[in-house]
């Protein structure tokens, strides 16, 4: 099986010399292979944040409530599954 690929563009972006320490002690701390990969991913999770926040934020109140019963039963039933010796 071959494995997908993705067609990569190249740009180019000005950041303060800050930013870029940042960002490269990211990828050092991270271990991503490249700069690319750091700044790639960065923007993924933001991406992926906003969008959580945003359904979270979207919800009525009686989802919310429907959330927050279904995060007590799961997590009583992980503190009795791995309370189990």
């Amino acid at each position: 099986m071959r494995a997908a690929t993705r067609t990569r563009l190249t740009i180019s972006i000005t950041l303060s010399r800050d930013m870029v320490e940042d960002v490269r002690k990211y990828q050092r701390e991270e271990g991503f292979p490249s700069l690319s990969a750091t700044v790639e991913h960065l923007i993924w999770r933001h991406f992926l944040d906003s969008r959580t926040k945003d359904y979270y934020l979207s919800l009525t109140d009686e989802e919310r409530a429907e959330q927050e019963a279904w995060a007590a039963f799961a997590t009583k039933q992980a503190l009795t599954i791995f309370s189990r010796d």
